[in-house]
């Protein structure tokens, strides 16, 4: 058989030969597929009109990163086609618009679902046993954290691994913003494999000191620069808050016994009811943006077919700054509820919201909007390596040496553009009080 080949923006050319060759199985599934229609960066299409990427494209992205960290690290065959599967199927579980949608269904999880993909769809789960007969299980095992070799498991799904590398440079070019860029090849020159810890699993993935800090530095700035000034923009927050309050009726309607039409797989998520795969499957930000379009003109309830029309129409909510003091949410929710109220009545909650965000450097948690640093088990840590001071060092521990990425935060005050100036004096009203008690 001839080679496949991508053409990708970002990195060239992305093969399918030789050893890889077979994987082309894999991308051909309708699961797979899917992810054409799965937007990579939820709604910032609607404030940068370049973001019209999909997960398809980072998929093969992560896909190539991992077939060049595999060469780089000399990894024996058989692991270097786990991982490089592992990172082509990593976002395969993911429901329309990515993460916002496992923040409006809490069923949604995209790894459990990606859990359930390998080993519950047929034509999936078939494409991985041509390639052996134990891959399903074996994916499944990176998403559950068992896989070992531990370091393997960090290549895809880590602080520095093909998913974040990828999807950061990716974002960068189509969103336009310059914020996302780093020394790749010096990254991927920089990682090691080492002994950092006693027993079997003592081999980890770590970052050499001497040859990688400043790349991994400029890398670590890129992501939270790109959380601050694209991921976390105050008018995608405002379309996400949008979306999480449409689905917040939707699935209030769905539990009441007047589910809108449109979605049925997503009426099972709203009741909690079983939902198998290839219903999942239908689920793509195609199928939900035609729901609202049909919800913006004929819905019978009208907060549903309202905030339908907004976000269909890009009339979206306003953000007033309230600074960077958490209390702002819990001194302010009573204040904004009652004006809200007063001129919506009881649509009132539904045309409002606070939203607390954090600035993100480094999280080992997790890398996907979690709000602030912390510390997880070595077995999850990524290490440093031949430190001139520590030695071996948890990566963790020397960004917090790094004062613009230690944590912080934003707090904003969402609401519905006719709240806007009545809000903005409960706001500054609140602001002035505070700067008095300081």
């Amino acid at each position: 058989m001839r080679d496949r080949v991508f053409r990708d923006p970002v990195h060239s050319l992305i093969e399918l030969s030789g050893d890889d060759r077979p994987l082309e199985g894999l991308i051909d599934t309708r699961a797979f597929q899917r992810l054409r229609r799965v937007h990579q960066m939820g709604l910032a299409w609607l404030v940068y009109p370049g973001a019209e990427h999909s997960r398809f494209g980072h998929a093969l992205g992560a896909f190539h990163l991992a077939g060049r960290a595999s060469v780089a690290l000399g990894l024996d065959p058989a692991i270097a086609r786990d991982v490089k599967v592992a990172a082509l199927l990593h976002d395969i579980g993911h429901g329309p618009l990515s993460h916002t949608w496992e923040q409006a269904f809490s069923a949604a999880d995209h790894e459990a679902w990606g859990t359930r993909m390998v080993l519950e769809d047929p034509e999936l789960r078939s494409a991985l046993e041509a390639i052996s007969p134990a891959l399903p299980d074996t994916v499944a095992a990176f998403w559950q954290k068992r896989y070992r070799p531990t370091f393997a498991r960090k290549l895809v799904s880590s602080q520095v691994d093909v998913d974040r590398l990828d999807y950061l440079l990716r974002d960068g070019h189509y969103s336009g913003a310059g914020y996302a860029t780093f020394d790749l090849d010096w990254i991927l020159h920089a990682l090691r494999i080492e002994n950092v810890r006693e027993g079997d699993d003592a081999a980890d993935l770590v970052v050499d000191y001497r040859r990688g800090h400043h790349a991994v530095e400029q890398y670590l700035f890129a992501r939270s620069y790109m959380y601050a000034q694209v991921y976390h923009h105050k008018t995608v927050r405002a379309a996400e808050h949008m979306f999480l309050k449409l689905f917040a009726r939707f699935s209030e309607l769905c539990r009441a016994g007047a589910p809108p039409p449109g979605l049925p797989a997503a009426e099972k998520l709203a009741r909690k009811e079983p939902l198998d795969v290839q219903d999942y499957l239908a689920l793509d930000d195609v199928s939900v943006f035609a729901a609202m379009e049909v919800w913006a003109q004929k819905a019978r309830d009208p907060v549903l077919g309202d905030l339908a029309a907004r976000l269909s129409r890009r009339r979206l909510f306003k953000a007033i700054d309230l600074g960077d003091d958490p209390r702002a949410a819990g001194a302010l929710g009573d204040r904004v509820a009652a004006v809200a109220r007063a001129n919506l009545g009881d649509r009132a909650p539904y045309y409002w919201a606070i939203d607390s965000i954090a600035r993100i450097g480094y999280d080992p948690r997790d890398g996907h909007g979690s709000s602030g640093p912390g510390r997880l088990p070595s077995a999850e840590e990524l290490f440093v390596v031949g430190h001139p001071t520590h030695g071996t060092v948890p990566l963790g521990r020397l960004i917090e040496e790094l004062p613009l990425l230690r944590p912080s935060g934003a707090v904003r005050l969402l609401c519905a553009p006719e709240l806007f100036e009545r809000l903005s004096a409960v706001a500054e009203a609140w602001l002035s009080e505070n700067a008095a008690e300081g």
